[in-house]
């Protein structure tokens, strides 16, 4: 069994999801994560919250993240400290990470009925520090793509649940090679591929729970 696993892509109430801040930091704590990215979209709230949460329950090392609505699809993004805002063009915010030391990566890349970068990657790979090659919320045929293209090009790879809901959460952790340090070392070991995606569909346990929130969701 892989001894240190973070879980870089997950929503909380803080825009999309069904758990607090301080859910998302219990259930993985409970669940032995070692690093957790709150990646709540257009904000870094989420994350924020977490962090002060999990350093009174002694929890998983935060990562700040946010997944950016960019005008040529969704992009994660990950700090090790929080910022009040960022541009939304790709070229722009690719130059506010640089200044950050911040890591962008390709969400969900060729996931058509999302706001996925699509083939526009094929021409503006080299803008990413990675791409999610494993996103767990879509048929695994989708990812497929983004395998292939991480592999052709030589990008590092991630992987996330995109949880929603808790039975998500920790479904497809990236593997760290060894315990972190802090922040830039899991940013750091992202760059140099030295972290390993977990290739893993969601759980078809969590299926009734994604399918309840996202109606419930709608009626908020």
């Amino acid at each position: 069994m892989d001894s240190y696993r973070a879980e870089i892509h997950l929503h909380t109430r803080v825009s999309d999801g069904a758990m607090t801040p301080e859910e998302a930091v219990r259930i993985a704590l409970n669940r032995g994560l070692t690093a957790l990215a709150v990646t709540d979209h257009d904000t870094f709230r989420g994350s924020s919250l977490a962090e002060r949460i999990s350093r009174i329950l002694g929890g998983p090392m935060i990562i700040h993240g946010n997944e950016v609505r960019t005008d040529l699809g969704d992009v994660l993004v990950y700090c090790d400290s929080p910022h009040p805002e960022n541009p939304t063009t790709l070229e722009e915010l690719r130059d506010w990470a640089d200044e950050r030391n911040c890591l962008m990566v390709a969400a969900h890349p060729f996931h058509p009925v999302r706001s996925s970068i699509g083939l526009k990657i094929l021409k503006k790979y080299r803008f990413f520090d990675a791409v999610e090659v494993w996103n767990a919320r879509g048929p695994p045929c989708l990812n497929t793509p983004a395998i292939i293209l991480a592999h052709k090009r030589g990008i590092p790879g991630t992987s996330g649940s995109d949880a929603h809901v808790h039975r998500e959460l920790g479904t497809t952790p990236i593997v760290l090679p060894e315990e972190p340090t802090g922040v830039d070392d899991v940013l750091e070991w992202i760059r140099k591929r030295r972290v390993k995606p977990t290739y893993r569909p969601v759980r078809l346990t969590a299926i009734p729970y994604i399918l309840a929130w996202s109606v419930k969701r709608r009626s908020l």
